[in-house]
Parts: structure tokens; C-alpha cells; sequence
């Protein structure tokens, strides 16, 4: 293998490129190609996988030629740095590229350095060293002509294919450097906190466009029906938000209200798919999202680009978002569930614009700043773009990152990350980090909250945060003067979630917390005691609600309660990312007024309601099954989307749990949730009737009772089998 990779670099550089092209499509490893690179020495100025902060790069001027037809490309990186510290050496990353030259020189004397070039495999780490060392505050130019080879894995800077209307195969050359991958594509120095301005000159095939995060300045034609084209520079922005693209692409742009040209960039192999959705979901959001932070989106251009192969759902580059092609260019008569998706995500990237390019989290151990805070914003956003996707939906991302922690061994919120590769961007990163920011958001109130935000960005902007950035910027905002900080401390430093527990007696409530655990993934666990912001709503004789907030510090607490009242429900309003158990009686008080009037809660209450209802049965101390069946008789009544959506994921528990040896007990009551399920789909069946023009209600309800019914029926239609498929046959034909 050493021999043939030899040999494709003598091919290349003695001018055989036809003879290259062939030899480079083959599979060649990172290490054969590093190892090019090596020096014999053993030994390194530095020993750790983290860079130096001796040397932090200003300015990066970037020079591309990729060749899709051979897999490979050419280029030259030019780094303007300062010098911190007095050194004689500097480190910056480099994988998988074969560098040909490399020349230090200083600014402004132009001297040039005499240069040894050494690198280190296992942490990228391309070294620099000198023989005489550069002073503090001194500038420096490092200029490093390269070569790489297009790969197909869907990292660094990579090919992907697609095929035209008439099945002819094109190729996609773009980008996925997050976390750690531009050093695939050009020397950098490849951590988040080394913010530079990027330009960006890239040769293209004349048939081609290309694309960079900066609108282009000029093209210029070159020989051989090639084309120079040459694009603003960058804002300040870390090394994995850097992107661009080459390939036979087509564009369709309008300016939105803000000022932001935003195109959507597309291969139209049928005519039957339009990006028209994506053109007007963005342009709302991102006009939304400009008057909610007070803090304008500071480019001229927001491009989207769907790439035929992303190992990602999408990516946030700063002013080119790369996206799997069904989020951005989709069917023209898409139902309901696939616009809801799609607009989730190109919310989710457009919030990113604020919370992960504008503000930076400082390391990979943070990344919950970034995908936590956009995960809960993209919700915001979903609402401004159509009013239906309400905030209340947040309780899908809730209960889904509550099952992980239940059947997982999760990772904290806050853990150190060494090495980041694609293992941290997990269910706990988005969906947890979202709940605590809801949670926080409850916690302050709306306004408090969203003042914090603005101050948060404002304070950091184009530069890097940790955690308790953010939680001083929403301190500070507090009209109480809450120390998050303090609050936040176990919520951010313990995997799980608690249980808390109300005992009603007479005009007061006793609440108490405990770690709860569905299922004992680990060998031993702490018992840690969570500040947690309990939230609770008090419903009085005339059928009102009052909320009210305490911050359970303790163990246990009491809170009193004046007047007369019905009932308590705790975690009014479901901000809060625990669970709630009640007394016997208060659990009683809860199901009778929901056979009563079911709709003085509302739907998120409703939902978490039952989830938290069958989770804490499902536990190895469980409640009694009686609550859940009282829980389970108002349902066949239940109309409303987030209802079903918690049936059908407490279903799911019980499943999970008991898969291979269902209990009588449970047998009961699946064949409930059947039951209830069947009825309620006949009173649904009819109201569809009646709102045949409300698209999104109709599409949702349809797709997830039917789902349900279809997973209770797999579990229980052998020992009950008259219960459920009349209904559900009916339905599904008229859903066909």
C-alpha cells in the first residue's frame, strides 16, 4: 500500500493527472497518507492533544482546486497570526493532507524563517519548528501548499453523488467539518476558540458553481474552461463553521424582510419536488429570530444547500447550511408531518446562526450552549412560522430525552470531552439541554428570560462562552436575583432527573424529591439532591388555575396553602425536566376532574400527566395500576395531538420493559389503552369529517393513532383480538 500511494503522488506531481485520477478513487487510509508527512523523530515540543495558545491565528486566505472528476484536490493556505508568547515552534492540525511546502515569514519585515515540518498522528498536530525563536506580540505568515483526496464518508471535504433526470451521475464536492475535521481540507488551527476571518478563492469547472459562507466578489476565467471565483471575507468564526461547495447546482433566492438575501441551492431532478417551503420557513424564522435577540444576523447572504449524502440531518455553517436533501427540497403536496420536520430543522440550523456562530461555546465540553439552547429556540421559531407548531410541542422533545436517560447510561450535561468526535452530539446534548433551558425560562418568567438572552449575546459576541456565561447573563436579568449558577450546578453535573412526590394535607402540600430510576443502568449511583424550580398550579372551587413557583432545595418541604382549593398540580404548564407523583387522594382529585372537564388542563399537562403516570407504575417500587386505568378512562374523549403522542410513548415503556415476559397485570391494561384508543379514533374519524381544510391537524392525528393502534394491536390482538381491528382497518383504508 505504501508503494501504490508513492506511486499516486509521483503520477501527480510529474504531471500523469489521467494516470492519478484512477489510483486516487481507491480507498487509501489516513494513516498512509500521514505518514508521508512524518518525521523519523520521536520526540515533540508538545505533549497534549490540545493546542498551545502561544500562537493564535488572525486571518486565514484560502486557496482551492478540487477535481470531482479525479476525487482529489489541490490547494494553499496562507495563516496570519500573533504571536503570545515568546516560542521557537508552532503547532496548528493537519490530517489526511499531503503537504508539499511550507514557509514562515514575519509581518511586516517579511523575513522568512528557516523551517523543520514534523507531525504527529494520533493528535493531528502539525509542527512548525524554528531555530530561533519568535518574540511576543510578533506577526507571523505561515503559507502551506497542499493536496488531499476527496473522500466518500461524509466527513471533512468530501464527494457525494447524485443523478439527473435522465440518470446521468453528477458529484457534489461540500463540507461537514464538526467537530474536528477542517484540518481534512486545510491546514487551521481546528478548536472552536481560535476564531479568525476566512477568504476563500476557489477553481471551478465552468459548469460548476461554488460556494463559500461569504457571497462572491468577482469570477475570473481561466484556461482550460475553468473558473477563478473569489469571495468576501468572513466575520470572525471558528474553524468548523468554515464551509463551501462545488457542483452542478441550481439556486432559487428571495431577500427577506430583513434585508438577507437567502438562497436555497438545489439539483431539480424532478418536477414534482420545490424548495419554495424551505425559501419562505427560513426567510419568516430568520426575520423572527433578527427581532427577538436584538441582535441583527450580520451577513449579507444566508445560502441552504442540499447535499445528496450528509451524515447529518444538517449542519450550521455560518451563511451556507448544508442539509440532507428532504429537509430543504421536498414533494409539492407534502402533508403535515413532513413540512413539521423540515421546518424543525431549518429552524434549529437558523438559530444556530445566533447560539453557536455568533457565541461560540469555548469547548467541546460545553456543546450544550450550542445545541441545547438552539434545540429549545428552534420551537420559537416553529411558532413564528405557523402558529399551530405551538411552544406546547416541546413536550415531544421532553419525553424523549427523559426515555434515554431511563434506558440509558447517559453522559452529564456538563463532561469533560478530551477527543470530540460524533458520540457527544446526543439525545442528552439537544433534547435535555433544551428542557433545563425551559425550565429556566420558567423559572425567571418570559421577559427576564429573553432579557438575559439578548444580554448573553450582546456580552459575547464573535467571541467564546462556558455554561456560566449564560447563567450570570440570565442571573443578572433575574427580578429576584436567582443564582443560577448555584441552581443549575447538579442539573449540569448529574446524568438523570428526579421524581417529586405531593402529599396534600388539608390546606397544605408536602413535596419531596428522589433520583428517578426506571431501570438501574449502573453498577452504584449518588443520590443528589436537585435545586429544583417545582412549578405547580392550584385549581380553586370556581375552576381557575393559579400559578405558582417554589425552588425546592431540600429533600422535603412544605408549602401552605391558603383558601380553598381542588387540587395541586405540579409541574404546571410541564416547563419543569422531572417527574411528578401525588397521594392516592390527589391522584383521585386529578382523574375525576379530568372525566369532569379534561380541557381545564391543557394538552402538554394532559400528556405528561399520563407519561409520568405509567413511567412511575413501570419502576421496581410502582404505583398502583388503578391510577393509571382512571388516568387511561377520560382518554377515549382526548382529541388533541400531545395526549396520543404520550400515550403512544408510554406504551412504548411498558413494551420496553416488559417485552419478554408482559405480566397479566399489564396485559390489563394494554388492552385499556386498546380499548380507549379505539373510541377515541371513532370520535376523531368524525371530526376530520368536519375540518377536512385543516391539513396539519387532520395529518397528525391520522399518523400517530393510527401508528398506536397498530402497536397495541401487534401486542395484544392475540388474546383480544374483537377489540381493535374493525376501527382500525376502517381507518387505515381511508387513510390509503
Amino acid at each position: 500500500m505504501a508503494k501504490f500511494i508513492l506511486l499516486m503522488f509521483i503520477c501527480y506531481y510529474c504531471g500523469l493527472e489521467p494516470i492519478f485520477g484512477l489510483l486516487s478513487k481507491r480507498n487509501v487510509s489516513s494513516e498512509f497518507l500521514s505518514s508521508l508527512n512524518q518525521e523519523a523523530s520521536e520526540g515533540f515540543l508538545w505533549n497534549n492533544t490540545r493546542l498551545p495558545q502561544s500562537v493564535i491565528p488572525l486571518e486565514y486566505d484560502i486557496f482551492l482546486h478540487p477535481n470531482l472528476t479525479e476525487a482529489r484536490f489541490s490547494g494553499k493556505v496562507e495563516i496570519k497570526c500573533v504571536i503570545r508568547e515568546t516560542t521557537n515552534f508552532v503547532v496548528l492540525h493537519s490530517k489526511d493532507l499531503v503537504i508539499s511546502q511550507t514557509t514562515l515569514t514575519t509581518i511586516p519585515s517579511n523575513e522568512q524563517k528557516e523551517v523543520r515540518m514534523q507531525m504527529k498522528n494520533d493528535t493531528d498536530q502539525l509542527f512548525l519548528i524554528m531555530e530561533d525563536a519568535i518574540p511576543k506580540d510578533a506577526e507571523i505568515l505561515i503559507t502551506i501548499v497542499f493536496d488531499g483526496i476527496l473522500g466518500i464518508n461524509g466527513d471533512g471535504f468530501y464527494l457525494s453523488e447524485f443523478f439527473t433526470s435522465n440518470k446521468s451521475s453528477r458529484y457534489l464536492a461540500s463540507t461537514q467539518f464538526e467537530p474536528a475535521s477542517a484540518r481534512k481540507a486545510f491546514p487551521c488551527f481546528d478548536e472552536p476558540a481560535l476564531k479568525a476571518n476566512f477568504s476563500m478563492s476557489i477553481v471551478r469547472e465552468k459548469k460548476h458553481i461554488s460556494l463559500f459562507n461569504m457571497p462572491r466578489v468577482h469570477s475570473i476565467p481561466r484556461k482550460n474552461n475553468l473558473v477563478l471565483d473569489t469571495f468576501q471575507q468572513s466575520v470572525k468564526m471558528s474553524t468548523y463553521l468554515v464551509a463551501f461547495a462545488v457542483g452542478e447546482y441550481k439556486g432559487k433566492s428571495k431577500l427577506t424582510k430583513s434585508g438577507v438575501n437567502m438562497t436555497v441551492y438545489y439539483d431539480r431532478t424532478s418536477l414534482l419536488e420545490t424548495v419554495d417551503f424551505s425559501l419562505d420557513a427560513g426567510g419568516i424564522i430568520l426575520d423572527y429570530f433578527n427581532t427577538l435577540f436584538e441582535v441583527s444576523y450580520p451577513l449579507p447572504n444566508l445560502d441552504m444547500i442540499a447535499v445528496p449524502y450528509h451524515i447529518a440531518a444538517a449542519m450550521e455553517n455560518w451563511g451556507l447550511i448544508t442539509y440532507r436533501k428532504p429537509y430543504l427540497v421536498i414533494p409539492i403536496n407534502s402533508g403535515y408531518g413532513r413540512k413539521y420536520r423540515a421546518a424543525s430543522v431549518i429552524a434549529h440550523e437558523i438559530a444556530h446562526q445566533w447560539f453557536g456562530n455568533i457565541v461560540t461555546m469555548q469547548w467541546w465540553d460545553d456543546l450544550w450552549l450550542n445545541e441545547g439552547v438552539a434545540s429549545f429556540m428552534q420551537y420559537l421559531g416553529l411558532q413564528a412560522f405557523d402558529n399551530e407548531w405551538s411552544m406546547e410541542n416541546f413536550f415531544t422533545e421532553k419525553i424523549n430525552s427523559m426515555m434515554s436517560e431511563d434506558f440509558t447510561n447517559s453522559r452529564a450535561l456538563n463532561q469533560p470531552v478530551a477527543v470530540p468526535d460524533f458520540s457527544i452530539f446526543n439525545g442528552v446534548t439537544y433534547a435535555k439541554g433544551a428542557s433545563i433551558v425551559r425550565m429556566v425560562r420558567g423559572l425567571l418568567g418570559e421577559k427576564a428570560f429573553m432579557n438575559g438572552i439578548k444580554t448573553y449575546l450582546n456580552q459575547n459576541k464573535y467571541s467564546n462562552v462556558v455554561s456560566d456565561d449564560l447563567w450570570q447573563a440570565l442571573s443578572n436579568s433575574s427580578d429576584d436575583g436567582i443564582d443560577l449558577k448555584a441552581v443549575m450546578s447538579i442539573w449540569m453535573g448529574e446524568r438523570a432527573y428526579p421524581l417529586v412526590t405531593v402529599r396534600r394535607n388539608q390546606s397544605e402540600i408536602r413535596i419531596s424529591q428522589e433520583p428517578f430510576i426506571l431501570k438501574n443502568n449502573t453498577t452504584s449511583r449518588t443520590t443528589p439532591i436537585w435545586t429544583i424550580p417545582f412549578q405547580y398550579g392550584i385549581l380553586d372551587q370556581h375552576g381557575h388555575f393559579s400559578r405558582k413557583m417554589f425552588l425546592l432545595r431540600e429533600e422535603t418541604a412544605t408549602i401552605k396553602i391558603s383558601g380553598h382549593f381542588k387540587l395541586v398540580k405540579g409541574n404546571y404548564r410541564d416547563d419543569g425536566y422531572y417527574r411528578v407523583n401525588y397521594d392516592p387522594e390527589s391522584w383521585k382529585a386529578i382523574t375525576d376532574q379530568l372525566m369532569t372537564n379534561h380541557e381545564i388542563f391543557s394538552p402538554g399537562d394532559r400528556a405528561h400527566l399520563l407519561n409520568d403516570a405509567v413511567s412511575i407504575f413501570a419502576r421496581t417500587k410502582p404505583l398502583n395500576m388503578s391510577v393509571v386505568m382512571d388516568l387511561l378512562n377520560y382518554m377515549e374523549k382526548e382529541t388533541d395531538f400531545l395526549p396520543w403522542f404520550s400515550a403512544s410513548h408510554s406504551f412504548g415503556i411498558l413494551i420496553k420493559l416488559r417485552l419478554k415476559d408482559i405480566k397479566p397485570e399489564v396485559k390489563v391494561l394494554m388492552q385499556k389503552f386498546a380499548t380507549v384508543a379505539t373510541k377515541a379514533l371513532e370520535l376523531i374519524e368524525n371530526q376530520l369529517q368536519a375540518k377536512e381544510n385543516n391539513k396539519g391537524y387532520k395529518d397528525a392525528m391520522k399518523e400517530y393513532m393510527v401508528n398506536l393502534i397498530r402497536r397495541i394491536n401487534s401486542r395484544v390482538s392475540d388474546s383480544y383480538p374483537s377489540t381493535l381491528r374493525p376501527s382500525t382497518d376502517k381507518f387505515t383504508q381511508k387513510m390509503d
